[in-house]
């Protein structure tokens, strides 16, 4: 991605801006309104970087096509493989009992992240018959087929795309099968050359507490009925493997699905207890001043044999670091779900001046003068609601996150944000005489006479609050609800 630009405009202009955007928007959002004064500025991923722009004698195209896909899930951890259906493909039912959509798709992210040829070809081919908000395709900046689009309409874009493919046989089937090399292409090809780095987050001490199951924030019992519906119907998701290039997008992306560890349940059992002493600027702000301890060169991870070890070694470092540098506290917890890392060292800031508490940061001093004289120091009339005296709002006060249960969260919302980002790769046809003047890690083969010069950004990028949180539950609450109730129907009706 590119880093944006942070734009203050005047607050007489939000109306104005408004009307200028409403005509460019999805029906369904038309009615929200803008209320920031505070917007970031990217440069337009529907065209070629700036860097990749050339004299026009280098192109054979006037026209710059650019394909956008929300990838979506394609990571579960192993006890959410044990379902016979991924998030994506379960959603299909939601949206069909809202009647948002009239068809379920059969496009699976578990395909697309396969990395195998064949199979991310039929997923982006899926994705080509029912786009739903998955795909768009652009010419010159503006939408020319998406989910509003008909069959038509992607047959006349896609003839003008390719109109210079020379394969013999019938030109809908070729330049189908050319949009889903190129798009593959974009998907699989390494894009940067400079050495990674990944992100690694402290592991619970009981990773087998952490993984419980049922992986979905739905009841157990609506959980088993679903199960047993979609086994009964036949088509299970291929969970096999993962072969996708190293540094590519897709590689990227899934790499950034795996820091969440734990299971949803769990997390929403975590938000669930910690919801009052949550917001925003206590996840994120977080990350920002651990990255330094939390980030570790991508060349110890070659070793698949060794990232036990390794990640057990960063999260002995992690604790050290930030427990020399802030206040810390037990925490004991004995009725959360029998798991044994609850009592771990509890971490809201690693400040050395400060410590998070209650909503807000105190100084050290005071906090230690408020031990030393033996008082509460949530039961400061400052800090705190006045009711020190009341034994269950005080004990809801003074309760206090472990480090685990905060790491979780944060991965949970970084994990959230690579699941729904978007990735757009832009295209221009190259002369094949002058492919030589194009740098050669932008430039996609497709025959001898097909060249294109491509880019390759991701968006959509944008901070996931920890409330959303309780929307996500829900979300998976009505899912298998409409699983339930469309398939036991349908069960019932053919006997």
């Amino acid at each position: 991605m590119q880093i944006p630009e942070i734009v203050r405009y005047d607050a007489t202009d939000i109306a104005k801006l408004s009307d200028v955007i409403r005509p460019l928007r999805p029906e369904k959002r038309r009615h929200k309104e803008i209320t920031d004064v505070y917007v970031t500025k990217f440069s337009d991923y529907t065209f070629l970087d700036l860097q990749l722009k050339h004299d026009e004698t280098t192109f054979r195209s006037r026209s710059t096509f650019c394909v956008e896909i929300k990838p979506k899930q394609g990571y579960l951890q192993k006890a959410g493989q044990r379902f016979p259906r991924c998030p994506y493909c379960l959603h299909q039912y939601a949206k069909l009992r809202k009647k948002s959509i009239t068809a379920r798709s059969n496009y699976c992210p578990f395909e697309l992240f396969s990395g195998v040829e064949t199979r991310m070809t039929t997923a982006v081919k899926e994705l080509l018959r029912s786009p739903q908000n998955n795909l768009k395709i652009f010419k010159d900046g503006l939408v020319v087929y998406d989910q509003e689009s008909s069959t038509s309409d992607l047959e006349d874009v896609l003839d003008e795309w390719f109109r210079n493919a020379a394969v013999p046989c019938t030109e809908r089937v070729s330049h189908n099968d050319e949009f889903c090399n190129l798009v593959c292409a974009a998907l699989t090809r390494p894009v940067a050359q400079e050495q990674l780095e990944i992100f690694v987050a402290p592991r619970p001490r009981n990773p087998s507490a952490a993984n419980q199951v049922p992986t979905f924030c739905a009841e157990p019992s609506a959980v088993t009925r679903a199960e047993w519906c979609l086994r009964f119907v036949g088509k299970n998701c291929n969970f096999d493997g993962n072969e996708l290039p190293k540094d590519s997008v897709l590689e990227r992306i899934w790499n950034m699905q795996r820091v969440s560890y734990v299971s949803t349940s769990y997390i929403y059992d975590v938000y669930s207890k910690y919801a009052p002493l949550l917001n925003d600027d206590l996840m994120y702000s977080g990350l920002a001043k651990l990255d330094e301890i939390r980030t570790v060169p991508r060349a110890l991870f070659d070793k698949p044999t060794n990232l036990v070890i390794q990640t057990e070694a960063i999260k002995d470092i992690y604790l050290e670091k930030v427990s020399k540098n802030s206040v810390t506290r037990k925490y004991d917890d004995d009725d959360f779900n029998g798991d044994h890392y609850a009592s771990s060292e509890y971490i809201l800031s690693t400040n050395t001046d400060r410590t998070y508490v209650n909503g807000g940061f105190v100084s050290q001093t005071e906090f230690r003068r408020g031990l030393d004289s033996r008082q509460s120091f949530y039961g400061n009339k400052r800090l705190h609601n006045q009711r020190a005296n009341d034994d269950a709002d005080e004990r809801k006060a003074n309760a206090r996150i472990a480090a685990e249960h905060l790491s979780a969260l944060q991965n949970y919302l970084l994990f959230a944000t690579a699941r729904d980002c978007s990735i757009l790769m832009t295209f221009r046809e190259l002369q094949p005489e002058n492919v030589s003047r194009a740098p050669v890690k932008n430039t996609i083969k497709l025959s001898d006479q097909l060249y294109f010069l491509s880019s390759v950004r991701v968006s959509d990028l944008d901070p996931k609050s920890v409330h959303s949180i309780k929307k996500h539950r829900q979300r998976d609450v009505d899912i298998f609800d409409s699983v339930n109730s469309l398939l036991e129907e349908n069960i019932l009706k053919n006997g």
